[in-house]
């Protein structure tokens, strides 16, 4: 099909946070994006972020002889970020570092998807917005198991705890989703920051109301700041049209 795609992407410190430890980067070229969150109350979470981004920006291939290898290797991408990150913890101010991260290849017929963590990925597809990704948290593990042992002071508690990110552990194990694209889609990468502070109706409302990737991302982060900025709040967002 005869497409083009456009990309924008936005990160604010928000109101309550004295540093952002949020990155991104894309590669337009090559239908790449990433989006990274230092996790909060780690050493250096804003170095785990940006190492991550640049690791796979530089990892990831220019070209792939079979798109079918697209998800190995956004998947063998994170798994080299997560080795350069274990190696460089080794140095004193950096020990303990993380990050989370969710990154995307579009191939020309789909949006691979491949993501470590809370930041997620979403689509728009007909004036509905799917959320393309589970969190790696220790309330989805147990929703999965027994949702009605939960309490709502748990499940606020259990949601905050992840269960991987990049530099936690010297194994990761990404979840890799596929979607094959059609014209009009728009997707969207983010942190929690946005994710979190904002429900889908209101990310639905807001990216709607964009006529553009760019305006997208500034109604975004516009919208995580007026609901308190508790966060650091950073996107991207990809249309296909």
């Amino acid at each position: 099909m005869d497409i083009r795609i456009r990309a924008a992407g936005s990160s604010d410190r928000g109101r309550a946070r004295r540093t952002n430890e949020d990155a991104f980067g894309f590669d337009l070229d090559r239908g790449l994006f990433i989006v990274c969150d230092g996790v909060g109350g780690r050493a250096a979470g804003e170095v785990a972020s940006r190492s991550a981004v640049d690791c796979v920006l530089s990892r990831f291939p220019h070209s792939i002889e079979d798109f079918n290898d697209a998800g190995f290797e956004l998947q063998r991408a994170i798994h080299v970020a997560n080795r350069s990150i274990r190696a460089a913890q080794r140095e004193e101010a950096y020990a303990g570092m993380c990050t989370t991260i969710v990154t995307a290849h579009f191939d020309g017929s789909r949006m691979w998807i491949a993501h470590i963590g809370d930041s997620r990925a979403y689509l728009l597809r007909r004036e509905s917005l799917h959320r393309l990704t589970d969190d790696d948290s220790q309330l989805v593990q147990i929703l999965r198991r027994d949702p009605l042992r939960l309490s709502s002071a748990d499940a606020a508690s259990l949601d905050s705890t992840l269960t991987q990110a990049l530099g936690a552990s010297d194994v990761v194990v990404p979840t890799v989703t596929m979607v094959q694209v059609q014209l009009g889609d728009c997707f969207l990468l983010a942190t929690d920051g946005i994710c979190k502070a904002l429900s889908n109706s209101d990310m639905l409302s807001l990216l709607l109301a964009s006529a553009t990737p760019e305006q997208a991302c500034q109604h975004l982060i516009h919208a995580a700041d007026d609901s308190g900025g508790f966060d650091n709040a950073t996107c991207i967002v990809v249309t296909i049209d």
